[in-house]
């Protein structure tokens, strides 16, 4: 079993919260999509877009995970571009949000 990943967000964004994991959801089909054709430039600007968007609500594990695909996309890591996709699929099965 998974562990849990603790999200602490602002209590006003909870109305927002729903969609933009949604967001996240269709973020990852794009990821999934790039890797399977090998599109590294797609994977760097999905990262890119991941971590932007997850600091804007406050995502701080999420932005990470962002961070670092941008990071290996940009490097040419295509393998390691993998990994931190099955990463992102994980955290979405185990975040919990807690409102504050």
């Amino acid at each position: 079993m998974a562990d849990i990943i603790i999200e602490k967000i602002e209590r006003d964004l909870e109305g927002l919260v729903s969609a933009f994991m949604e967001n996240t959801l269709e973020e990852i089909a794009v990821l999934e999509k790039a890797m399977a054709e090998a599109d590294l430039q797609t994977a760097y600007r999905m990262g890119h877009n991941i971590k932007g968007s997850a600091l804007n609500y406050g995502f701080l594990h999420l932005a990470e995970i962002g961070r670092a695909i941008e990071i290996a996309a940009g490097a040419g890591e295509l393998r390691q571009v993998q990994q931190l996709l099955d990463q992102l699929r994980n955290y979405v099965r185990c975040v919990e949000i807690v409102f504050k």
